[in-house]
C-alpha cells in the first residue's frame, strides 16, 4: 500500500469547497433555466392553438394596452 502524504491548508481547502458548492449552485440555476424554457415553449404551443386568446395574452404580457375597435 502506498502512503500518500497530503495536507490541505484551510485556504486551499475552503477554496476547493467554494468551487464545488459554486459549481453545483450554477448547475442548479442553469437546470432551472432550461426547465423553465422547455415548459414555457410547450405552454406557448398549447396556447397558440386557442386562437384569439393568444392575441389578447401576448399584447397584455408585452405591456401594451389592447385596443378593441368597436
Amino acid at each position: 500500500m502506498i502512503a500518500i502524504l497530503a495536507y490541505f491548508d484551510p485556504g486551499p481547502g475552503s477554496l476547493l469547497v467554494q468551487a464545488v458548492v459554486g459549481g453545483l449552485a450554477g448547475l442548479a440555476v442553469f437546470g432551472k433555466y432550461l426547465w423553465n424554457a422547455a415548459v414555457d415553449r410547450f405552454w406557448h404551443l398549447d396556447r397558440n392553438k386557442s386562437g384569439s386568446e393568444n392575441k389578447t395574452l401576448s399584447t397584455a404580457s408585452s405591456g401594451e394596452i389592447p385596443i378593441n375597435p368597436s
